[in-house]
């Protein structure tokens, strides 16, 4: 660092491994990361396609730190502006920015107002926030932090750097009952517990089901959104996304590094392979095979979604072309 500022020697130190080329002083300083079409002098920032931002891409990124795409002609940018080249300038200016310039004032520890079971193990360098209830024997992992207001009811155990925020609940019960002869409602047990694995992210208001018998699991690098439900007995595999008001019922499975898209429904106890991807609001009933895309309501696969749309697309002009005659 230099002036308290990061340099550009400091950021590739971190992006070491996905540098493809670098161009420009190490020691410029990075004072903040910017959209690259509102700059700041000595700012970090990202371009894909220099191109898109018009004939005045030189001007605009003069005085930066810019990540680009290999290949890109860095002389093309001008002589002040330091560029570091790699195969995915999205991805590298995320790590650097979340290195550099992440979320800082968050302090190990229960804040005054958390309440802590005494049968609860909390890492020394876990952080739990205000407001926040953990249950008996939960586990929170080393760098878990639990923003204000979240709370974790028995048996939850997460791992390493763990985050959960504001709003979430993790671990009631599931919506599971029997209808007796008398037609009256007997609910099932729910003694499970939920297995979060290390450096998933969990986003705001969303809610988590303990298992019946078993677990919820959510294997390590899964990322969840806001406003998710996660029915008891899921398992949601490595590095796979959730997004936005997602519903996943009750023995749901996904493989690893999968895809949900915002507002889908995926009925109880369907399997998705692995690198499956469901679209937007689309409500899954059958299993979906690994790498496959699936769409619509019910979801069908791509192809078939695509071959319908034409299908029907057909019959309106052909409808169309009839009453004008």
């Amino acid at each position: 660092m230099t002036n308290g500022h990061h340099t550009v020697r400091d950021l590739a130190e971190i992006l070491e491994p996905l540098i493809l080329g670098l161009a420009g002083s190490l020691d410029r300083p990075i004072v903040a990361p910017c959209p690259s079409n509102r700059p700041i002098r000595n700012g970090l920032t990202f371009v894909r396609n220099p191109g898109a931002l018009g004939g005045d891409a030189a001007s605009l990124l003069t005085g930066l730190t810019v990540i680009c795409p290999v290949g890109l002609d860095a002389a093309s940018l001008g002589s002040d502006v330091t560029t570091i080249l790699v195969e995915n300038p999205r991805f590298a200016f995320a790590r650097a920015v979340g290195r550099l310039f992440g979320a800082t004032g968050i302090q190990p520890g229960a804040h005054p107002t958390a309440v802590v079971d005494p049968s609860a193990e909390i890492d020394l360098t876990a952080s739990i926030g205000a407001n926040c209830s953990v249950g008996r024997h939960c586990k929170v992992g080393a760098g878990s932090i639990l923003h204000p207001n979240v709370v974790l009811y028995d048996k939850v155990r997460l791992g390493d750097n763990v985050v959960v925020h504001s709003g979430t609940v993790i671990g009631s019960d599931g919506f599971g009952y029997e209808r007796g002869e008398d037609g009256e409602f007997e609910k099932f047990p729910h003694v499970g517990g939920v297995l979060i694995e290390s450096d998933v992210e969990i986003g705001s208001n969303t809610s988590i089901d303990r298992g019946a018998l078993a677990d919820t699991i959510i294997r390590r690098g899964a990322k969840i959104d806001n406003q998710i439900h996660i029915s008891h007995n899921v398992v949601i595999g490595r590095a796979t996304a959730v997004i936005a008001q997602s519903m996943l019922g009750g023995s749901v499975e996904i493989g690893d590094y999968g895809w949900v898209a915002p507002s889908a429904c995926v009925m109880n106890q369907r399997k998705l392979g692995a690198r499956s991807t469901v679209g937007l609001q689309a409500l899954v009933v059958k299993d979906v095979p690994s790498g496959t895309t699936v769409m619509g309501s019910p979801a069908v696969t791509q192809e078939e979604f695509q071959r319908e749309r034409r299908a029907l697309k057909a019959l309106i002009v052909a409808a169309e072309e009839r009453d004008a005659k």
